[in-house]
């Protein structure tokens, strides 16, 4: 049995060069036969730790436990993931599916182009049933849908208890259908998701196309709109937008607020740098804030991961993080042989 707290005590007095205050934020999530795996906050750090510290890690699990064993990191949960358990267990009121720890609201970077959506996300998540329902909220990959859905869980989980409080992809909800009509179990998933107090669904828009399958979904929208339960839904468009959404479902989505998520201007992405930053404990002038943010101006998540870069090549040469330093790790230079090698390895 690996202990945790034993674990990173005995990593932090090895190698100390290796720890970051992020570490906190990591969690040992099973460990199967040789195997430990340990669960990091975001997909850009599940890199970087098996990329660098693998080894580490690996060295400080077999002196606590004695045994032969590896570990392996992994970022959230992946639709595909969350899908093979949503439906029994995932699917149960009270079980919430593939929540990112650091996807809180008092987390999530404001500025013009989402603050309406963030004000009534925090309403949705105060007074849920009550305002705005359906709330869907939609705009390109990387603006932060995902992060609004999930803030509006954590924090109604919060507040009223997470035991109604439930967040699933929808190709969880697509499978669960499948396997429902497969089955003639059609009634007991719709009891499964029709007794949840607050519902959101993400990537709303993989359901056009599967008559089946939105079918269920509206009859799950009338049992929970009934009784004012909370409805919040994700898209990449909006509901009149998506080919292949029935007419009626696209109506229901429409009902309440309909917001969009903008790109975000060069004073939010810089804000959101600094807060990547103060995540990953490492420290960046203004000036190479300013230089990421206007590297990357289209998806949040290349701001993290241009970061992790930064970080890797500042480690890999043991330098502080300079402008220059900076501008290798994402490109803007041309990169020397002796470089090359990490930013090989490094996210690309």
């Amino acid at each position: 049995m690996v202990h945790w707290n034993e674990l990173m005590e005995s990593l932090r007095s090895t190698r100390p060069e290796l720890v970051r205050s992020w570490f906190q934020h990591l969690r040992l999530t099973s460990m199967d036969g040789g195997l430990v795996e340990v669960a990091a906050p975001n997909a850009a750090q599940a890199r970087y730790l098996e990329t660098h510290c693998k080894s580490a890690f690996t060295e400080a699990a077999q002196a606590v436990t004695g045994r032969l064993v590896s570990v392996t990191f992994a970022g959230p949960k992946s639709t595909a993931a969350a899908s093979d358990t949503a439906y029994g267990d995932a699917a149960r009121p009270g079980r919430r599916t593939s929540l990112n720890p650091s996807f809180t609201l008092d987390r999530f970077v404001k500025g013009p182009c989402n603050q309406l959506a963030y004000s009534a996300a925090v309403a949705v998540a105060e007074r849920p049933g009550e305002v705005y329902n359906p709330f869907f909220v939609y705009g390109a990959g990387g603006l932060g849908k995902t992060h609004l859905l999930q803030g509006i869980v954590h924090a109604a989980a919060a507040r009223f208890g997470d035991g109604r409080c439930l967040y699933l992809p929808s190709g969880a909800f697509v499978d669960d259908a499948i396997r429902a009509l497969e089955n003639g179990r059609e009634r007991e998933v719709r009891e499964h998701y029709g007794a949840v107090g607050l519902l959101a669904v993400d990537d709303a828009h993989l359901l056009a196309g599967r008559e089946r399958s939105q079918e269920e979904f509206f009859h799950i929208l009338n049992l929970l709109l009934a009784p004012h339960r909370q409805i919040i839904l994700a898209a990449d468009r909006s509901p009149p937008e998506i080919a292949g959404l029935q007419e009626r479902l696209a109506s229901r989505f429409s009902a309440g607020l309909v917001v969009a998520l903008d790109t975000p201007c060069l004073e939010t992405r810089m804000a959101i740098v600094r807060d990547k930053a103060t995540v990953l404990a490492i420290h960046l002038t203004e000036e190479i804030v300013r230089l990421v943010a206007e590297r990357y101006d289209a998806d949040v998540r290349q701001l993290a991961d241009a970061l992790v870069r930064i970080d890797e090549l500042s480690a890999f040469e043991s330098s502080p993080i300079t402008v220059e330093l900076a501008k290798r790790a994402i490109g803007l230079h041309r990169v020397t042989s002796a470089t090359k090698a990490t930013q090989d390895h490094a996210i690309p």
